[in-house]
């Protein structure tokens, strides 16, 4: 019983380790947006210094499964939130 239970908690971590590093996550997603956003807008670096995405909020989803979000976040050395707009 026991190597099932560990099977499934190394599982588990491996599958975890999967979606931060493939941006799955809340926060690797509004950085990818946020990204985007400083080479076509904006020009800042929200991207690099983000510190903490607090919530998102889908204001309108499309057939091809992807959203519009209104997202909110703080960066490094303030305790501002800030929001964005992304689509994915």
């Amino acid at each position: 019983m026991n190597s099932v239970v560990t099977g499934a908690l190394i599982f588990g971590a491996g599958f975890l380790g999967y979606l931060a590093l493939s941006g799955g996550s809340l926060e690797g997603k509004l950085r990818q947006c946020l990204e985007q956003h400083s080479r076509q807008y904006i020009g800042g670096q929200d991207h690099v210094y983000m510190t903490e995405a607090l919530s998102e909020e889908i204001w309108r989803s499309y057939p091809d499964g992807t959203a519009t979000r209104f997202v909110k976040y703080r960066v490094q050395g303030s305790n501002d939130v800030k929001t964005a707009t992304c689509r994915w």
